[in-house]
């Protein structure tokens, strides 16, 4: 199985513009979201080339990067669909859901790299993988960065702290 990140903005951008067309509605937004959604797709990749990432969860863990932690269940809430204030209570808690960490843990949890629920990966979490990865010798570090993937991740890693983090989907 693959999973496709995304970084956090372009992710953010295609959401505005599929909700806008599931409106039936034109768009209100300024700018445009079609228009907003090309704007990100043009700054560059958007999305890590590698769908299989199990390698690299393993590798996090052994550096300290990311770390085993099962996930909160997630708890359907019904609403009225015509409520707005029930619709944006029930789109927060949706968002706490998808960006949660296991407490007292630092890094990327690897839950959030091994299926396609829509996990986040804030720009805290990867920070702190990125500080953990300071950390490993360098002899461990040169080992590692041999392999081409893995200095795909970095530079995925590096690119996504900068633009909000990234979407596992």
């Amino acid at each position: 199985m693959g999973v496709d990140l995304e970084l956090a903005d372009v992710a953010q951008a295609r959401y505005q513009f599929d909700s806008c067309q599931d409106s039936g509605r034109l768009c209100v937004h300024d700018p445009d979201c079609e228009e907003n959604l090309h704007r990100f797709l043009s700054r560059g990749p958007s999305a890590f080339p590698y769908r299989r990432v199990g390698d690299i969860n393993e590798t996090m863990q052994l550096t300290g990067m990311g770390y085993e932690a099962k996930p909160e269940p997630w708890t359907l809430q019904a609403d009225d669909p015509g409520d707005e204030q029930a619709r944006q209570d029930r789109s927060a808690a949706d968002l706490r859901w998808r960006s949660q960490t296991a407490p007292g843990m630092a890094g990327i949890p690897a839950f959030k790299l091994r299926s396609s629920d829509g996990w986040l990966v804030t720009t805290r979490e990867i920070d702190e993988a990125l500080a953990a990865y300071a950390q490993v010798p360098a002899e461990e570090r040169a080992s590692l960065e041999d392999d081409s993937k893995w200095v795909s991740w970095l530079e995925w890693l590096a690119l996504a702290r900068e633009r909000g983090g990234f979407q596992a989907e």
